[in-house]
């Protein structure tokens, strides 16, 4: 199991420049500045990526024990549905963030 990922959130002080920053754990002396076109979207983006990645492990997770049940004839048509549904909300959640 990897460790957990520190909390980013976007740095809501507006700017003039396409350039974005992004506060790790909330503490304003540790940064990360982008400064490229669409910079704020991709801070967004990436915001949502990290913040989500212990959920979108978990999905990882069920989705391969599912694929392997049926990979040893265990077919589940319930554990298909759940697992393919439970993936669909973390895809949702973490596209939905960047929105």
């Amino acid at each position: 199991m990897t460790a957990a990922l520190p909390r980013l959130e976007l740095d809501p002080t507006p700017s003039d420049f396409d350039e974005a920053v992004i506060l790790i754990d909330g503490h304003e002396e540790e940064t990360i500045r982008i400064e490229c076109t669409g910079a704020a979207e991709l801070a967004a983006r990436l915001a949502a990526i990290a913040n989500g990645h212990a959920e979108t492990t978990k999905a990882l997770t069920a989705a391969m024990h599912a694929l392997r049940s049926y990979q040893f004839s265990n077919a589940s048509p319930e554990l298909a549905v759940s697992t393919a549904d439970y993936c669909e909300q973390i895809l949702k959640q973490q596209s939905g963030a960047a929105a």
